[in-house]
């Protein structure tokens, strides 16, 4: 009877041990699944609040607090559609840059970019051009805004 019971023992320690192993497995796997979530939303995070890159006509102007800060946009503008430049040169290159072309008939393109995760600038501009019957631009002008807190 003795050798019984300790067969009867020997068995129960055999299936605790194989129990515990089959735990330690089943928690290593839950422990992954989670790091995997946390990771995969970590990444989504990053991913979704990349900012739009920043239209060149609009990198690394000064703040937009004086008539000389926009007067350095209104120069920036000048330079890239002189006049004479076609205004299907001015619309595609502010298209590929970001901005929004305004109704059908308005010589008027807008770009508008709320802060970010990265970025704590809000930034903005508007471009507003007059063209001849041929399609060649006259006179260019426009402005912008960028506004980054002071923390």
């Amino acid at each position: 009877m003795a050798v019984n019971g300790h067969n009867r023992s020997r068995a129960l320690h055999i299936m605790t041990q194989r129990n515990s192993a089959a735990t330690r497995i089943a928690l290593v796997f839950a422990f992954a699944a989670v790091a995997f979530l946390f990771l995969a939303f970590g990444l989504r995070l990053f991913w979704l609040s990349a900012e739009a890159p920043l239209p060149e006509l609009l990198q690394n102007l000064p703040d937009s607090l004086s008539e000389t800060d926009q007067q350095a946009f209104l120069t920036r503008l000048r330079a890239r559609f002189p006049a004479g430049a076609t205004e299907a040169e001015v619309t595609t290159t502010l298209l590929e840059q970001g901005f929004k072309l305004g109704r059908a008939g308005e010589r008027v393109a807008t770009y508008d970019r709320q802060a970010g995760i990265r970025d704590k600038c809000r930034r903005s501009g508007n471009v507003r051009w007059s063209a001849d019957a041929a399609g060649h631009v006259s006179e260019i002008s426009g402005g912008y805004y960028q506004h980054c807190p002071q923390h």
